[in-house]
């Protein structure tokens, strides 16, 4: 005879609660809330994933997909800024992944960032949310992302 299997009680946690959570941990103060998407905005995870869709393939692992994350979230944020900015964000995450990865990595990592900030650029050039923090969770045969995003006032270039 088999057990049968005890309801599970809903916490009612989403992935936005989680990161909420993770930020306030890292300093955002308390009386900081994370406003949730207006109604019919979309979601910026869902435009994330659409975003980094050309490089999911190579992202075998969950380690890889981490670090298309990371590198997709650090081309969108880039991308919002202006053209002097924006560049120096790219050399300092080139030269902190090629400090970790090795230098060998340079054609490769120079490609991907190239080709994320023009797709950005092509493709999304609209959404001007910048993506504070990102949670993913790895299900298995697929993974769920959970993203908070904000809008700054960035001077124009």
């Amino acid at each position: 005879m088999s057990k049968r299997k005890k309801p599970q009680r809903k916490t009612g946690q989403t992935g936005l609660d989680k990161l909420e959570r993770e930020l306030h941990a890292h300093g955002l103060p308390d009386n900081a809330k994370i406003i949730q998407r207006p109604a019919g905005e979309s979601k910026i995870s869902a435009v994330f994933w659409t975003f980094i869709e050309p490089f999911k393939k190579y992202a075998e692992t969950g380690p890889a997909m981490e670090k298309l994350i990371v590198l997709g979230i650090c081309a969108w944020n880039a991308a919002l800024l202006p053209k002097d900015t924006q560049q120096k964000l790219m050399d300092v995450v080139v030269r902190n992944v090629l400090g970790q990865a090795g230098e060998e990595w340079r054609t490769d990592l120079n490609y991907i960032l190239t080709a994320l900030l023009k797709r950005k650029e092509q493709f999304f050039a609209d959404d001007q949310r910048y993506i504070a923090s990102y949670h993913l969770e790895d299900r298995g045969a697929s993974y769920y992302l959970s993203m908070a995003s904000t809008v700054l006032d960035v001077p124009p270039e």
